[in-house]
C-alpha cells in the first residue's frame, strides 16, 4: 500500500438537510442517500440521484426521485440501510430497531409498498441484501443478534446467531454475498446457512468497509504516549513530544489469501474510509484525504519471498491467476526453504506441486540420501501417478522399495495400477534382480509379456509345471516359439507333461485342447541322478552323436489324444486346422538327453500326423496341415492357380523330407542299444526307491533284454509298414550298425539286392538260408547261381557239407537251363576244391543236349536256305519268263471265268465284277502283302529309335537275342550311322 495526503472539501449538498446515509449503485451511475430534509420532521427521507445527469439550476446532479419512509411512530434516526443492485428493494434500519423494507419500481415515479419487516429492542448495526435463485435474502444485524429474512416469501425471520456487533462493524462481501460482522475477538462471515469461516483478529474494530477482495478495518483511537516514526505511519512524529497522542488504526485484511495487507496509525482520527476508482480513501478528522494504493502483484510476491511468506505468495498468484510455471516457480522456492530448514517432509510436499513443471532431476538429486529415502519414494510415486516418469525413475523407484523392503507399498505400486504409468520391462527387470519374482511375474502375466514371464519362471522360480501350463494356454504359434526357446529345460524336468503338449503342437490338437476344458493338471517329478551311456554314432538323427545322454526319464504311457474322436465334437463342429502345423524335425533336439521320450514323442505324431507308423492309424492329411482358409486351386484364377499348385506341392515334398527324417530317427532309436534304459536297482540299501516313481528304468539285465527284444520288433514293424516312406539306404546303415540280421535281410531284399542276401548268408555260412534264398531269388536273377556255386566251392570243409545241394543246383539248373556249361566250370573252377567228377554227369547231359540241339539248328539253316533258294529262284522268273494263267474258275466266287476276267501274278483270277474299281491287287493276298509292308515300316521307325534299342538292352536278360532279333528282322539295314 502507498500513503498519499489530499486536502479536501465538499462537493454534495444536501437541500436544507442533512446526509446521514449513501450508497452508489454498480450497475448504473446512481447514487442513493438517506437523510433528513427537516430536522423537525418525524421521517427519514431517501433520493436518487442520477450522476450523470446535471441540475443546471442547482449546479448538481438531477434527484430523480424522492421517497418518504413511513416509520409509524415518534421518529428515530437511520442507523443503517442497503439497496438492491437492481433497485427493487431498499432496506432501512432505525436506532429503535425497526427495519422498513421497501419494494417496487424505485427508479421511476410509481408507487412503493413499504413495511416494516422487523420490530426489536436494540438498533439495528448492518443490513444487507443477498440474491439467491429466484428469492431475495436480507440478512439484518442488531447489537445482540444476527437474522436473516426472505423478502418475497412469508417465511419468518430466521435467527443465524445470537451475537449481533457494534454500529458501523458489518458490511456485504461483494464477491461472495456475505454478510461480515467485525466484533473484538474475530471477523465472522454470515451466508444463508448461518455462520461461515471466521477470523482470528483481536482488537476492539469501530467500523469496516470492503474494496475488491479486502476488507478495511478502522480501529477506535487509542491515547499514548509519542512514538518512535515509523514507514507504516503517514505523518512523522517527532519521538520528543511529551504530550498523549490520540491515533486510529486502520487495517486492511486481504481476505482471498488471509493475510494483512496494510497496517497503518491516523493521528486525530479518521473521520470514514471509503473505496473507489480502485483505491481505499481514508478521510482523516485533520480534514485531510488518503489515497492508499494497492501495489502491483510482483511487488507483493517479493515482499513475501523476503519474508518467507511463501504460502501467502502461492495464493495470491493463485487468486491474480497465474500460469502453472510461474507458481510451480514459487513452489521449488518455497520448497528450498524448507529443505535449507531441514524439514525434508514439507520440503518434498512442495516440491510434488512442481511436477510436470520442474525437472525431476532437481528433487531426485536432493534427496539421493539414504535417509531421505521415504521422501523420495513418494516424490516418484507422485511422478508415476501423473505419467511423468521414465524408464530411471522406475528403476529407481523399484529399488528404493527394495532397499526398504516395503512390500506393501511395492504391491500396491505394481498390482493396483491399470494404466502402467511405469516403463513395463524396467520394473519387471529390477523386480527380478532383487528377488521380488511374485511382482515381476504379476506384471509379465498381467501385461501379456510372456517371453518374461516364462524366462522367471523357468530360470528364476524353476516353476516348470506352472510355466508349462502358460505355454499350453497361449496357443500354438507362441508355444511353437516358446518350446524350442525352453523345451529342453522342461523336458529334462517335467517330460512327460512337455512331450504330451509337443504331441499337441505337431498334431493340431492343442487348439482343440484350449478351446475344450481346462488342460489337466500336471504333476511335477522329482529329477533323477543321471548315470553315463555308451555313445553310439548317429547317422539319422545326429543330435545324438556328440553327446552323452542323460540316464532315461520315465516313459509312462502318454494319453492318447482323441481330439479328432471325441464324443464331444459332433461332424458339424469338426473343421481343419487353424494354423500350419511346425516340422517334427523342428524340435527333435530337445530330446538330446531324452531319448526314450523322442520315441514316445515321434510314434504318436507320424501315427496322428501322417498315418504313419505308430499306435493310431489315424492321421492327419496334408490338406488339413495347411493353414485355416486356404481355398482349392480351382477356385482361383490362373496365375493364383499355378502359385497355390506350385506352394502346395512344395508343401508336399517339405513335408515327404520331414517324414523320412522322422522315422528313420526313429529306426535309430530302436536299432541303437545306447537309447535302451538302464539298468538300476530298485531300492537302496535303507530300503528307498532309487528312482521316481514311473522312472523309464529297469532292475535287471533280463528287463533291459526284453525291452531290446521289444524296440526290435518294433523296428521290423516300422520297417514292414508300407505306408512309412523312410530312407532305405539309411535304413541299412542303421540295421548294419545295430547288427540287426532281420532288418538287413528285408532292406535287401525290398531293394532288390538278392545278391548282397547271398552274401549276407554267406559271410555267416549259414547254407540252409543261402539254398532257401537262392530258391527264393534265383528265378529273379541267374547270376546266383554261379555265386553259390563259388560259395560251395570256396572251401573243403564248406564242399563237404554242401555236396548234396551242389548237385541240386546243378540238376536244376540243368533242369531249367539256366547257365551255360561253361559258365558253371569257370564258376568251380575258381578254386581248387571241386572235381571234374562232381560235374561229370552234368557235362555228359550238357554235351549230348547240346549236339542235338546243334544238329536242328543245322537242319533248320538247310531248311531256311532251301526256302530262301526257292523265293528268289520265283522271283528272277517273274522277272525273265512270261507267265501262262490257264485257270478256270473266279477265285472270288467260284464260278466259271469268263470275259472281261483280270489275273494277277500270283495265279489268281477274277471276273471283273467280283473287283472293286479301285482295287489294283489281289484281295485273297492284300493282306498279307500290308502285313509285310507294316512291318517294312515298323523296321524303318525302329532303325531311328535308339533309345528304344538301348532300353530293350538294358532291360534283356540276354543283350545278344535282342541284338540278333533286330538283325533277322532286318533292322540293321535302315540304320543310320550317327557320330
Amino acid at each position: 500500500m502507498v500513503d498519499r495526503s489530499y486536502n479536501v472539501q465538499s462537493f454534495i449538498a444536501y437541500d436544507g438537510g442533512r446526509v446521514t446515509h449513501m450508497k452508489q449503485m454498480k450497475q448504473k451511475n446512481i447514487l442513493v442517500t438517506i437523510g433528513e430534509d427537516d430536522p423537525m420532521s418525524s421521517s427519514p427521507i431517501i433520493k436518487i440521484w442520477e450522476l450523470d445527469k446535471q441540475d443546471r439550476s442547482k449546479n448538481s446532479p438531477t434527484c430523480r426521485r424522492t421517497i418518504k419512509v413511513e416509520t409509524k411512530s415518534k421518529p428515530y434516526p437511520v442507523s443503517t440501510f442497503a439497496v438492491l443492485e437492481n433497485m427493487s428493494q431498499i432496506a432501512v434500519g432505525l436506532a429503535n430497531g425497526n427495519v422498513v423494507l421497501i419494494r417496487g419500481d424505485i427508479q421511476r415515479e410509481r408507487s412503493t409498498k413499504q413495511r416494516i419487516v422487523y420490530e426489536g429492542e436494540e438498533p439495528v448495526t448492518g443490513l444487507g441484501f443477498r440474491e439467491q435463485n429466484k428469492s431475495v435474502i436480507l440478512f439484518i444485524v442488531t447489537t445482540t443478534k444476527v437474522l436473516m429474512y426472505t423478502t418475497g416469501g412469508k417465511n419468518p425471520l430466521t435467527v443465524i446467531d445470537e451475537q449481533g456487533c457494534a454500529l458501523g462493524c458489518a458490511i456485504m462481501n461483494d464477491i461472495t454475498h456475505e454478510m461480515i460482522i467485525a466484533r473484538d475477538e474475530a471477523i465472522y462471515f454470515y451466508g444463508p446457512e448461518g455462520r461461515g469461516p471466521c477470523y482470528f483478529y483481536e482488537g476492539a474494530k469501530a467500523s469496516v468497509s470492503w474494496f475488491k477482495s479486502n476488507l478495511v478495518i478502522v480501529s477506535p483511537p487509542v491515547t499514548q504516549l509519542a512514538r518512535v516514526a515509523s514507514p507504516r505511519t503517514p505523518l512523522q512524529m517527532s519521538s520528543s513530544s511529551a504530550g498523549p497522542l490520540e491515533y486510529t488504526k486502520v487495517t486492511i485484511f486481504d481476505t482471498a489469501n488471509k493475510f494483512i495487507a496494510y497496517t497503518g496509525n491516523f493521528s486525530q482520527g479518521v473521520r470514514t474510509v471509503t473505496s473507489e476508482w480502485g483505491a481505499v480513501f481514508v478521510l482523516g478528522m485533520d480534514g485531510k484525504l488518503y489515497k492508499l494504493e494497492e501495489k502491483d502483484t510482483p511487488t507483493k510476491l517479493e515482499i513475501l519471498f523476503k519474508k518467507n511468506l511463501y504460502l501467502l505468495a502461492i495464493n495470491l498468484a493463485h487468486s491474480q491467476k497465474y500460469d502453472d510455471a510461474s507458481i510451480s516457480e514459487i513452489f521449488k522456492k518455497y520448497g528450498d526453504h524448507l529443505y535449507s530448514k531441514g524439514d525434508y517432509d514439507n520440503a518434498m510436499s512442495q516440491y510434488i506441486r512442481t511436477i510436470g513443471q520442474l525437472e525431476p532431476s532437481y528433487v531426485i538429486r536432493k534427496f539421493l540420501d539414504a535417509q531421505r529415502i521415504h521422501n523420495l519414494v513418494n516424490y516418484l510415486q507422485e511422478l508415476h501417478s501423473k505419467n511423468l516418469a521414465n524408464t530411471d525413475h522406475t528403476t529407481l523407484l523399484l529399488n528404493c522399495y527394495t532397499k526398504l523392503k516395503d512390500v506393501a507399498r511395492l504391491d500396491q505400486f505394481i498390482k493396483t495400477d491399470n494404466e502402467l504409468t511405469f516403463d513395463l520391462e524396467t520394473a519387471i527387470k529390477v523386480c527380478r534382480q532383487a528377488g521380488y519374482y511374485e511382482h515381476a511375474l504379476y506384471l509379465a502375466k498381467k501385461f501379456e509379456e510372456h517371453d518374461l514371464y516364462l524366462k522367471i519362471q523357468i530360470e528364476d522360480v524353476k516353476d516348470y509345471v506352472n510355466a508349462l501350463e502358460y505355454i499350453r494356454k497361449l496357443g500354438p504359434i507362441e508355444a511353437d516359439r516358446n518350446l524350442q526357446k525352453y523345451g529342453k529345460i522342461l523336458l529334462n524336468h517335467i517330460s512327460v507333461s512337455t512331450t504330451q503338449l509337443l504331441i499337441d503342437l505337431c498334431t493340431g490338437n492343442l487348439l482343440i485342447a484350449n478351446q475344450e476344458s481346462t488342460p489337466p493338471t500336471v504333476t511335477p517329478q522329482p529329477s533323477v541322478t543321471p548315470s553315463p551311456i555308451p555313445i553310439l554314432p548317429s547317422y539319422a538323427f545326429l543330435q545324438f552323436g556328440n553327446s552323452t545322454p542323460a540316464q532315461a526319464h520315465p516313459l509312462p504311457q502318454l494319453e492318447t489324444d482323441k481330439a479328432f474322436e471325441s464324443p464331444h465334437v459332433t461332424q458339424k463342429d469338426k473343421s481343419p486346422l487353424s494354423y500350419r502345423l511346425p516340422p517334427v524335425t523342428r524340435f527333435m533336439s530337445l530330446f538330446v538327453d531324452q531319448p526314450n521320450y523322442l520315441i514316445q514323442f515321434l510314434e504318436q505324431v507320424s501315427a496322428k500326423r501322417w498315418k504313419g507308423f505308430g499306435p493310431s492309424k489315424k492321421g492327419i492329411t496334408p490338406a488339413k496341415a495347411i493353414a485355416l482358409g486356404a481355398t482349392h486351386p480351382s477356385d482361383n484364377s490362373s496365375e493364383e492357380v499355378k502359385a497355390d499348385s506350385k506352394g502346395f506341392i512344395d508343401e508336399i515334398d517339405a513335408e515327404a523330407e520331414e517324414k523320412k527324417t522322422v522315422w528313420n530317427t526313429l529306426l535309430e532309436l530302436y536299432l541303437s542299444e545306447a537309447y535302451l534304459p538302464p539298468v538300476v536297482s530298485s531300492k537302496d540299501r535303507k530300503g528307498r526307491k532309487n528312482a521316481a516313481p514311473g522312472s523309464f528304468v529297469v532292475t535287471s539285465e533280463k528287463e533291459r533284454f526284453k525291452e531290446r527284444l521289444a524296440r526290435r520288433d518294433n523296428a521290423m514293424k516300422l520297417l514292414k509298414d508300407e505306408e512309412v516312406e523312410y530312407d532305405c539306404n539309411a535304413a541299412l546303415v542303421l540295421c548294419h550298425l545295430a547288427q540287426f540280421d532281420d532288418g538287413i535281410v528285408y532292406l535287401y531284399e525290398k531293394m532288390r539286392m538278392y545278391e548282397e542276401i547271398l552274401r549276407f548268408h554267406m559271410t555267416r555260412d549259414n547254407i540252409d538260408k543261402v539254398m532257401q534264398g537262392l530258391r527264393k531269388y534265383g528265378p529273379h536273377d541267374q547270376s546266383l547261381y554261379p555265386l553259390v556255386l563259388t560259395y560251395f566251392s570256396s572251401s573243403p570243409t564248406i564242399l563237404a557239407s554242401s555236396t548234396g545241394e551242389l548237385l541240386q543246383i546243378l540238376d536244376y539248373i540243368d533242369t531249367h537251363n539256366l547257365l551255360p556249361p561253361l559258365q558253371i566250370i569257370q564258376a568251380l573252377s575258381r578254386n581248387s576244391v571241386a572235381t571234374l567228377g562232381m560235374v561229370r554227369g552234368y557235362m555228359g547231359r550238357r554235351i549230348d543236349s547240346e549236339k542235338k540241339e546243334r544238329e536242328a539248328d543245322k537242319k533248320l539253316i538247310r531248311s531256311y536256305r532251301e526256302e530262301t533258294e526257292k523265293k528268289r529262284k520265283e522271283i528272277e522268273d517273274l522277272k525273265t519268263t512270261p507267265r501262262i494263267f490257264q485257270v478256270t474258275k473266279c477265285t472270288a466266287c467260284g464260278g466259271t471265268l469268263d470275259l472281261p476276267a483280270i489275273h494277277f501274278l500270283c495265279r489268281h483270277s477274277y471276273h471283273q465284277r467280283c473287283l472293286p474299281d479301285t482295287d489294283r491287287e489281289c484281295p485273297k493276298c492284300a493282306v498279307e502283302h500290308r502285313f509285310l509292308a507294316e512291318v517294312r515300316r515298323k523296321q524303318e521307325m525302329n532303325a531311328e529309335k535308339h533309345d528304344l534299342f538301348v532300353q530293350q538292352l538294358e532291360d534283356a536278360d540276354d543283350g545278344f537275342s535282342v541284338i540278333a532279333d533286330y538283325f533277322s528282322k532286318n533292322t540293321m539295314a535302315f540304320t543310320k550311322l550317327i557320330d
